[in-house]
């Protein structure tokens, strides 16, 4: 019976992902963990600040590894969640590195980073100092406020300090000039103090013309812990990114797929007398405080910090809209850009069980301030025109009004309660309340030209029902405010997004203690969007509501012993259901219908040491622009590994881009739908590494 049920269900649903009345389609999420295969995790702890297990927590958590992000190869940021179902990077900020990722349908340059908002459009960070990545999906605002993102978290976990004296050090060259070192040092000091030091240097010459940077990151952190229930950690972070170019891609026209995907498409050194051409260099100084204080066998006392000074000073070419004269295209040049953000937020928290009327309950309760603040210093600004075909082609370069200072300053002021409540040993009830106040300037030329202030309240409810003992099934609703901090030059202030949820889905033991799967549905809808000015590429306007509802599966774990899997798939449909400019049931850009991935690894008995590996990516066609105009054409993504470990050596060799499939990607978080990003050619990545300590 049971099996028949679960079987029904999920070929039920999974059924729909391929039906074409989406209209009518509810939605879905996804991911289920449990015990313990290396790719697999049980609970979220710096995600959902509890240590309630992914089974047992009403929501789509899934957490990416650092060992899968080993076996990938990942290097860069738009690797990080590349097998996660309906989660996929989009174009960065000119090559920055920024996060930014679409989740479920909506465009995001909010993520997080040890629990903390990470704004993610200066901000360039190494992925050495990356521990795991979470991905909470949908909105959270009952659980983090005003951080800024309704379609999902991606939280970066920073690696800690540990017991005992261990350390790696490696060595990788690749395609397109890649040269990389990195170290991971952590030693025990005495008995209750550690301290770690990761850090990466890297060059390149990039896989496009005149693109080659050069990256350097150190990470010390320390930590103290008694043993006895009290511990305190500082992280800290130094990132540098220079870059050759301000590389935006290519310009997202109709006939996109006969351009060049290897021309800079923007501003050259050269091209006119005396003027320097693009470039961009970006800083990034972070700082971490955690504390946790055992008050009791039940009750912990948890105090936290976050400070983050973010800084980009470029020069930068943009395309001023999307449809070329013949051959020709009017670009807007940036110059001397001096951008920056700066944040900083503070939490207290309480968390612990208690038992009332007979039930038992774990609480979270809590109260928190973030700051941010971000914008430009202004810039000069030049007009030029490109020919799409002919790079000796050279017109005038006419200076026009240039760009004035601009900033966004946002502060929310929040307290919050989540309650678990186990109604019996298989059915748990959660809640969760958040109100915030946030205040909001609008600042031009160093006066506060708008400010707002807002009060919201953030509900959550959520029911899991362990039906058996392999089974759950969840259900949640959700509510969020989103507080609008524009990056852009407007001299008003905006009402925060809202974005509400609805979910179900089943957690699934495929195999007891080995392979997991979850299967959801959800509908997702936002308002209150700032998005970006069809007229101005760096200022933004409010547009209306947006509709995403899906179906999303995973499939985490190992099949047979020294055989793990990660298989994804979503089904997304993301519509416009209001906008002064969009037509109503616009697909939202970068928005595939269709995408999954499968990744899996191999270790051979018969050969010990020896792992192979290989990864499917899949993603449909794709709108290119907002309003729609064309698509971007679907493709399928293949990559290889294998590596050999003998002692303390392991060598590793990634291929990625396999058979050299040429693809596209878009997205309005970062290039506002005026760029395209070519996808990088076949390339591969030999990696040498030696661990020692214990």
């Amino acid at each position: 019976m049971k099996k028949t049920i679960i079987a029904t269900l999920l070929s039920g649903l999974t059924g729909l992902g391929y039906a074409q009345q989406t209209e009518q389609l509810p939605g879905i999420i996804v991911y289920g963990t449990s015990a313990a295969p290396g790719n697999v995790a049980d609970a979220a702890t710096d995600t959902t600040r509890t240590d309630i297990p992914l089974k047992d927590y009403p929501a789509s958590i899934q957490v990416v590894p650092g060992e899968v992000l080993k076996d990938r190869g990942v290097t860069r940021t738009e690797q990080l969640v590349e097998t996660v179902s309906g989660v996929h990077a989009e174009s960065n900020y000119g090559g920055n590195g920024a996060t930014f990722f679409n989740i479920r349908g909506f465009s995001e340059s909010n993520g997080l980073r040890d629990g903390f908002r990470n704004y993610g459009y200066y901000a360039f960070r190494d992925v050495q100092n990356i521990d795991q990545v979470d991905v909470f999906k949908g909105p959270a605002g009952a659980l983090y406020g005003g951080i800024g993102a309704v379609g999902g978290y991606i939280n970066t976990v920073s690696k800690r300090p540990e017991s005992g004296n261990f350390g790696e050090i490696g060595l990788s060259a690749g395609s397109n000039g890649l040269a990389r070192t990195t170290v991971d040092l952590n030693r025990a000091l005495d008995q209750d103090l550690s301290v770690r030091l990761n850090a990466a240097v890297e060059r390149g010459d990039g896989y496009r013309d005149d693109t080659g940077y050069r990256s350097w990151s150190v990470a010390p952190s320390i930590r103290w812990d008694d043993h006895r229930g009290t511990s305190l950690t500082l992280l800290t972070e130094f990132n540098h990114l220079n870059r050759d170019g301000f590389d935006a891609g290519i310009p997202a026209v109709a006939n996109y797929q006969q351009l060049s995907t290897t021309r800079y498409y923007g501003l050259q050194n050269g091209v006119y007398p005396g003027v320097a051409g693009d470039f961009g260099t970006n800083d990034t100084q972070a700082a971490t405080l955690l504390f946790e204080h055992a008050l009791s066998d039940q009750w912990k006392l948890r105090m936290s910090a976050q400070y983050v000074n973010a800084r980009q000073r470029s020069t930068q070419s943009f395309p001023n809209s999307t449809t070329a004269t013949g051959n020709l295209l009017d670009y807007s040049v940036y110059g001397n850009t001096d951008e920056a953000s700066r944040q900083y937020a503070v939490r207290a928290e309480l968390t612990g069980d208690l038992v009332v009327a007979g039930l038992k309950h774990k609480v979270l309760a809590g109260t928190d301030y973030g700051y941010l603040e971000q914008g430009s210093q202004g810039s000069t600004v030049s007009t030029m025109t490109l020919d799409l075909f002919n790079p000796g082609y050279v017109s005038g370069l006419t200076a026009s009004d240039p760009l004035a200072s601009h900033q966004g300053r946002g502060k929310d002021y929040g307290i919050y309660v989540m309650d678990q409540v186990s109604l019996t040993s298989r059915i748990k009830f959660m809640t969760a309340l958040r109100a915030d106040r946030f205040v909001n300037e609008a600042v031009q030329s160093g006066a506060v030209t708008g400010r707002g202030q807002q009060t919201a309240v953030s509900p959550r409810l959520g029911l899991v029902w362990q039906a058996w003992d392999d089974t759950s099934f969840f259900a949640d609703w959700s509510r969020s405010h989103a507080p609008n901090v524009g990056h852009g030059g407007s001299n008003v202030t905006y009402d925060a997004e809202v974005a509400q949820q609805v979910e179900v889905g089943i957690k699934q033991a495929l195999v007891k203690d080995r392979l997991f799967g979850t299967l959801a549905l959800f509908s997702l809808d936002r308002k209150n969007i700032l998005t970006a000015d069809p007229s101005n590429p760096l200022l933004e306007v409010l547009s209306g509501e947006q509709r995403s509802r899906g179906v999303e599966v995973d499939v985490t774990g190992t099949i047979v012993t020294g055989w793990q899997v990660i298989a994804a798939y979503a089904y997304t449909q993301a519509l416009v259901l209001a906008d002064t400019s969009i037509p109503v049931g616009d697909v939202l850009t970068n928005v595939p219908r269709h995408s999954g991935s499968l990744w899996t690894t191999y270790e051979f008995s018969s050969i010990p040491g020896l792992k192979a590996g290989a990864g499917v990516y899949a993603m449909g066609a794709r709108e290119a622009t907002s309003p729609n105009t064309f698509k971007l054409a679907g493709y399928a993504r293949t990559d290889l590994m294998l590596a050999y470990q003998k002692g303390p050596w392991k060598t590793q060799l990634n291929i990625f881009n396999l058979f050299d499939r040429r693809y596209y990607t878009g997205g309005s978080a970062s290039n506002f739908n005026y760029t395209l990003t070519p996808s990088r050619p076949l390339s591969a990545q030999v990696s040498v590494s030696y661990r020692f300590g214990s």
